[in-house]
């Protein structure tokens, strides 16, 4: 390394260069100290804290603690939240119904069925670019070939034009390569003829045979007067090489004439000349003649006119089709306005409770719908009766009573009794509260805690749970099997009640998710989440922080959808009945629902009820 030192003395003294030591280090101090930073940290990284090495000497504790306590105090201030204040003040989203998140997935059963959850559940072909190569033969002009024909140069020509033989020489060789080239050409052209009928003009025989109407401006811009007219009967005669080029075009005229149009390449244009009819022929008799529909050109165009005319076939076919459709269409609006008039009528009719009884060769739903009750209103009673009663062996005589909250069809179902010879009497009343069947010694309320939500503090719904919710976009009734929370990014989440975690995971349309199974058959589902602090497997309390709020998976934006299933089934998380947390409150509720059953026994064989208003 060489140090320069500049003197003050610069006047009487040059710069001088001095040569140092430099010693066996040749990185700068602070490098040095850079790379031994980096590996002190990797080797703490590294060091396996919690096992060989006690925790508390991980350098990184004081922050992991300090995070763990911050974590108890949300976890104290959820538990201290009260929960009664949240109910009476929970918001449901003005916007609610109008822009749900739709793309809330339903979670498989196999994860709610089971604690063993797998977690696996979480070209254009290329075109061939070579190049095509035109192996066409050359096809000299019809300028030089209507020369060698018509205007063939002579040798006195030659000899007025050159004095050199050896010019001379060249010009003949020239003109013997041409003769040879348009004997060539004459074997590559065809020629064609095209009878002219009542109507026809030389535009509409080349829209015909499907030539280039180009050729036809340039043959109209050298024609004389009265050149071009036509005569029906007379066969005009086009010569027509392989690349579907016109050479030669003949038209006959009156007294065994004809007019003939000579393609020249080499001034874009045709040359008109006047001769006897088919002076193009040998002996003046057309020879090797073909009809214009084998012409190539013909073909091809006959080939999309018959296409069209099958696509317009199809096409009116499809109009008619549509028309059909519209009518029948219209013929059930008809009749879906008839019934609806009719369903309006039975609403303003119908009791509050209805008595049936089941007639020789006649089901229960027939039964059902001609007293009045709707397909969704019989599909409801028959889910109640799952694994209690198979509708289908119900028996003439077997009666039925349906008990509505109120007059007419937008009633819901309060009570059922279904008497039977097979399965006898099975009474069913609804909770005032939960909305959940129950025959009437069944409704037993758990003990133990189990709070109402998972956040804490302002709780606002955005979407609420809705078995009938109908898509608007896949056109179907899709079940929303919970309700979504509006919350910012990073909310705290929590535990509800004590439980295992059954799943933490990626799921698709879910996106993070976890699952926690609780006593007495109950169920937890938390979606969209940002991360998650649990793992499968994993035991949680009541209370604990088991996650933060996001917008993973299939999301329209920020939010929480959270799920409660009982026994398998999914309950609204505003309104299901959870374990109160003390013996004396089951009491209470356990005592709220007899007295509900003991109203709704009584109605339910009220013959007064049965009457149909008028």
């Amino acid at each position: 390394m060489i140090n320069i030192k500049i003197t003050k003395r610069n006047i009487t003294e040059d710069y001088i260069a001095v040569e140092r030591e430099t010693g066996s280090i040749l990185l700068p101090s602070k490098h040095v100290f850079g790379i031994f930073s980096i590996g002190v940290i990797s080797i703490l990284l590294a060091l396996p804290f919690g096992q060989l090495v006690p925790i508390e000497a991980s350098p990184f504790s004081a922050f992991t603690a300090g995070r763990v306590e911050q974590n108890k105090k949300f976890e104290q201030a959820y538990l201290t939240n009260n929960e009664q204040v949240s109910e009476q003040n929970l918001e449901i989203a003005s916007t609610a119904g109008s822009e749900e998140n739709y793309d809330d997935e339903i979670v498989p059963e196999a994860l709610l069925a089971s604690n063993d959850i797998d977690e696996s559940l979480a070209s254009d072909d290329k075109a061939n670019s070579s190049t095509q190569v035109n192996l066409s033969a050359h096809i000299p002009s019809v300028k030089e070939k209507f020369k060698a024909t018509a205007i063939e140069p002579t040798q006195k020509d030659i000899t007025d034009t050159t004095t050199s033989v050896n010019e001379k020489q060249e010009i003949s060789l020239a003109v013997a390569q041409m003769q040879a080239r348009i004997m060539e050409q004459k074997n590559d052209a065809k020629w064609y003829e095209q009878t002219v009928r009542k109507g026809d003009s030389l535009y509409k025989i080349f829209n015909y045979l499907n030539l280039d109407n180009n050729e036809l401006k340039k043959i109209m811009a050298v024609a004389e007067k009265d050149s071009l007219n036509l005569e029906v009967g007379t066969k005009i005669q086009f010569l027509i090489d392989s690349n579907n080029d016109i050479q030669e075009i003949a038209i006959p005229q009156a007294n065994g004439m004809q007019v003939r149009f000579l393609r020249d390449d080499q001034n874009n244009t045709y040359l008109e000349s006047r001769e006897t009819l088919f002076a193009q022929f040998e002996d003046l008799k057309p020879t090797n003649v073909e009809k214009s529909t084998t012409l190539p050109s013909f073909i091809e165009a006959q080939k999309e006119r018959e296409q069209k005319q099958q696509e317009l076939i199809a096409k009116n076919k499809a109009e008619r089709e549509k028309q059909l459709l519209a009518k029948k269409l219209e013929e059930e609006k008809q009749a879906a306005k008839a019934e609806l008039e009719k369903k309006l009528q039975l609403d303003k009719t119908r009791p509050r409770l209805i008595i049936g009884t089941i007639n020789r060769r006649e089901s229960f739903d027939s039964a059902a719908k001609r007293l009045g009750l709707s397909r969704a209103e019989i599909a409801t009673i028959k889910n109640q009766y799952q694994g209690k009663i198979n509708f289908r062996q119900l028996k003439a005589n077997d009666t039925f009573r349906v008990l509505f909250n109120g007059i007419g069809t937008q009633a819901s179902i309060s009570a059922i009794v279904i008497d039977s010879q097979k399965y006898g009497n099975i009474s069913l009343f609804k909770h005032p509260k939960t909305h959940i069947f129950y025959e009437e010694h069944d409704y037993q309320p758990q003990t133990g805690a189990f709070r109402r939500f998972p956040i804490s503090g302002q709780i606002v719904v955005n979407s609420q749970f809705n078995l009938r919710r109908y898509h608007p976009i896949k056109k179907r009734i899709r079940p929303h099997y919970g309700v979504d929370f509006k919350l910012r990014i990073g909310t705290p989440i929590y535990a509800p009640a004590d439980g295992v975690v059954t799943y933490a995971s990626y799921m698709r349309g879910g996106g993070y998710t976890v699952i926690i199974s609780h006593k007495g058959g109950y169920k937890t589902v938390y979606m969209h989440l940002s991360k998650f602090d649990v793992q499968k497997g994993q035991q949680v309390y009541i209370g604990q922080m088991i996650a933060k709020s996001g917008n993973t998976g299939n999301s329209t934006g920020p939010h929480l959808h959270y799920e409660v299933h009982v026994n398998g089934r999914a309950v609204d998380p505003l309104k299901v009945d959870l374990p109160s947390g003390s013996p004396e409150v089951a009491k209470s509720l356990k005592k709220h629902f007899d007295d509900t059953v003991m109203v709704l026994k009584s109605e339910l064989y009220k013959s007064a009820l049965a009457i149909r208003q008028e």
